[in-house]
C-alpha cells in the first residue's frame, strides 16, 4: 500500500503549487503552500522508497484502507496552510480542510474577507479534488495504478448497484474527469458573464461542481444580489446532482440516456415538488411571485445537491419548509454524482424491498423479481441499501445525542447530524444558513468532522476501518 500512498501524495503535492504560484503572483505569502508541499513530496518520497507496485494488484481490503487513509492523510496535510497562515488553529484548520474535501462546505472562518485570496482558492480546490473523489482524481491524472483501480474506484464512487462502471476503470475514471472539468469551466463562463468576477467565478465553479459550497463571501451566494446568477447555480447545481455515469451513457445514447433515468427523474421531482411548497409559503409571506420561485428553486437545489450555498435565510421559513429541506438534505442527490446523503438510489431500493416485504408477508411462497428502471434487482443490492440506510439512520442518532449531550437543542442536533452525515454545510438554528460553525464546542467540532468523512465515504468503507479482524493477514485481503 506504500506505493500507492506515495503516487497519491506525488499528485498531491503537484497540485500543491497551484495556491503557491498564485499567492507569488499576488504577492501573498507563500510560506503555508510551500510546508504543505515539502510535508505531502517528503512523505511521498519516503513512502515511495518503502513500497514497491505489486504485480498482482490489489485486494478489496486493500482497496478500502488505501481509499479510507488517504482521504484521512490528505485532510491532515490539506489543512497546514490554514494552520500555518496562523488563520486557524488545529482542530479549526483540519475542520475547515475535511469539510473542504467531502464537499461539505460548512465553515469555522468567520471573516472570509481576512483571508488571503491564495487559500481562499485552495479552499476551493479541496472541494473540488474532494468532489470527484481524492483517489479517483488522481487515478485519472497519475500514470496507471494497475488493476488495483478498480478496486479503489469501487470502494470510494460507493453506488450500490455493482458493476456499473467496472470495465477499463482509468478510461472510465478519466472520462469523468473529462466532463468534471466541462463543467467547472462552463460554470465559470457563465459566472463571469452573469456579473461574478473572474476569481469569484473560477472559486464557485469549483465548489459547485463538486456541490461543495464554499464561497468567497460570508453571505454566500446573497452576497451578489443576482438573479442571474441564482439562475446559473440553480442550473449547475442539478446537473451535478445527477449521475456523471448518465453523461457517459449520452455520449453513446443521446437524451434517451437521461429520459430512462428513473433516479434522475424522482431527484427532479423531489425538487420540483420541494420547489412549490416553499414558494406557496413564500408567497404567502408577500414576496412576488417571480422572486418566491427563484428562492425557493435555490434552496431546493443546492439542498438536493448538497452544495450548501444560502441566498436566503431559510431558517425563517415556516416548518413544513423546514421539513421539506431536512428531507432533501437526508436524501442528497443521484448515485455517481458529487452529491452526497444516502442517495436517491437507495431510497428507491429500500421502497422496493418494503413493497417486497408487504407482498411476502400477503403470499410467503411467491417467487418475485423486483424491478427497477427497467432492470432486475438482486436480493443483495436490496438487502445492501437496506442495511445502508439503518446504519446511516443509527448514526444521524448517534451524532445527534453528541450534539445534544454538547449544548445544542434537540431539532438543531438532529439538523447537524444529517447535514454533516449528507455533506450538506448549513442546518438549523444556531448552525443555520447564516451562521457558521465557529461556535461548536470541541466534542461537537470532532464528531463534526468524523461525521463529514464517513457520510462521503458511504459509511461502510471508513468504518471498517475500525474492526480488529480488518487488520489482520491471517484473515486473508480478498
Amino acid at each position: 500500500m506504500a506505493f500507492f500512498f506515495g503516487r497519491l501524495l506525488s499528485g498531491f503535492s503537484i497540485v500543491s503549487f497551484v495556491p503557491l504560484f498564485f499567492a507569488l503572483a499576488a504577492g501573498e505569502t507563500v510560506r503555508p503552500f510551500l510546508l504543505m508541499f515539502a510535508i505531502s513530496a517528503g512523505l511521498s518520497a519516503g513512502l515511495g522508497c518503502a513500497g514497491t507496485r505489486p504485480a498482482d494488484g490489489l485486494s478489496l481490503r486493500e482497496g478500502i484502507a488505501i481509499t479510507s487513509l488517504g482521504w484521512i492523510l490528505c485532510s491532515l496535510i490539506g489543512s497546514v496552510p490554514y494552520i500555518s497562515g496562523g488563520y486557524l488553529d488545529v482542530v479549526d484548520g483540519v475542520l475547515e480542510s475535511v469539510s473542504g474535501f467531502t464537499g461539505a462546505g460548512a465553515t469555522v472562518i468567520t471573516a472570509l474577507s481576512k483571508i488571503p485570496d491564495s487559500v481562499l482558492l485552495w479552499r476551493s480546490m479541496t472541494h473540488w479534488i474532494g468532489g470527484l473523489g481524492i483517489v479517483v482524481f488522481f487515478i485519472a491524472l497519475l500514470p496507471q495504478f494497475g488493476e488495483g483501480a478498480a478496486r479503489i474506484f469501487e470502494t470510494e464512487s460507493g453506488t450500490p448497484v455493482p458493476g456499473r462502471m467496472r470495465p477499463r476503470m482509468k478510461t472510465t475514471a478519466q472520462a469523468l474527469f473529462a466532463i468534471y472539468l466541462m463543467l467547472t469551466a462552463a460554470a465559470a463562463v457563465a459566472y463571469w458573464g452573469a456579473g461574478m468576477t473572474f476569481f469569484d467565478a473560477v472559486n464557485h465553479s469549483m465548489s459547485t461542481i463538486a456541490t461543495g459550497g464554499f464561497s468567497t463571501h460570508d453571505e454566500s451566494a446573497a452576497y451578489f444580489r443576482s438573479p442571474a446568477i441564482e439562475w446559473c447555480m440553480i442550473l449547475f447545481m442539478l446537473l451535478c446532482g445527477a449521475d456523471f455515469g448518465m453523461y457517459l451513457a449520452m455520449l453513446r445514447d443521446g437524451v434517451k440516456a437521461a429520459l430512462k433515468n428513473v433516479e434522475l427523474r424522482f431527484f427532479l421531482a423531489m425538487v420540483l415538488i420541494s420547489t412549490l411548497v416553499m414558494a406557496s409559503e413564500l408567497l404567502r409571506s408577500g414576496m412576488d411571485t417571480g422572486a418566491a420561485v427563484r428562492t425557493a428553486l435555490f434552496q431546493s437545489s443546492t439542498v438536493a445537491s448538497t452544495t450548501g450555498f444560502v441566498s436566503a435565510d431559510f431558517d425563517q421559513w415556516p416548518p413544513i419548509s423546514k421539513m421539506c429541506l431536512l428531507f432533501m438534505m437526508a436524501v442528497g442527490g443521484c448515485s455517481g454524482s458529487t452529491a452526497g446523503g444516502i442517495k436517491v438510489i437507495r431510497i428507491l431500493l429500500v421502497a422496493k424491498l418494503v413493497g417486497l416485504g408487504g407482498r411476502r408477508a400477503l403470499s410467503p411462497f411467491a417467487l418475485e423479481e423486483v424491478h427497477l428502471g427497467g432492470r432486475t434487482v438482486s436480493r443483495e443490492v436490496l438487502l445492501g441499501a437496506g442495511y445502508f440506510l439503518f446504519t446511516y439512520c443509527a448514526l444521524v442518532c448517534l451524532w445527534s445525542m453528541i450534539f445534544a449531550w454538547d449544548g445544542s437543542s434537540a431539532f438543531d442536533s438532529i439538523a447537524l447530524a444529517v447535514t454533516t452525515m449528507g455533506n450538506v454545510g448549513p442546518g438549523f438554528g444556531e448552525w443555520g444558513a447564516t451562521c457558521n460553525y465557529a461556535a461548536l464546542p470541541l466534542m461537537s467540532k470532532l464528531t463534526v468532522a468524523v461525521s463529514m468523512l464517513i457520510g462521503r465515504l458511504e459509511i461502510f468503507p471508513m468504518l471498517a476501518l475500525f474492526r480488529p479482524g480488518f487488520w489482520r493477514k491471517e484473515r486473508g485481503w480478498d
